[in-house]
């Protein structure tokens, strides 16, 4: 699967986002300062990469969000982004004695985060709406 990224770029900008940059094979949208979500084709847009810049966490194409005993949530990346905005997906930062580790979505239906938490991680949650 391939992302549309005009397509998401435009639908970004109608939603109302501040920051949208875009270029062949990439779109990037600010969620809050220098916190970008990355969408990206790879291989010859044979693939497609959704991720926040600098942080390992990342998803190829749709995206399903699991909670517990089985329940998940099936959203294209035309519904996260929306869902972004709408607050139904969250941003979740993981950090580990004040050192950011990870930047992840959740769906705030859908939270199950704590229970891989180490000693000295923070989770911090944040919401765009």
């Amino acid at each position: 699967m391939i992302y549309d990224l005009p397509l998401i770029a435009e639908f970004c900008n109608e939603l109302g986002y501040e920051k949208v940059e875009s270029s062949s094979n990439t779109v990037e949208v600010e969620l809050f300062k220098n916190v970008k979500l990355v969408f990206q084709n790879i291989d010859n847009c044979t693939d497609s990469l959704m991720g926040f810049s600098n942080t390992p966490w990342h998803n190829h194409g749709d995206i399903m969000f699991s909670g517990q005993e089985g329940r998940y949530i099936e959203m294209t990346y035309l519904d996260v982004v929306s869902g972004i905005k709408e607050g139904k997906v969250l941003v979740c930062e993981l950090h580990n004695n004040d050192v950011l580790k990870d930047r992840y979505l959740v769906h705030k239906d859908l939270v199950d985060e704590f229970k891989y938490m180490e000693s000295g991680d923070e989770i911090r949650v944040r919401q765009i709406a």
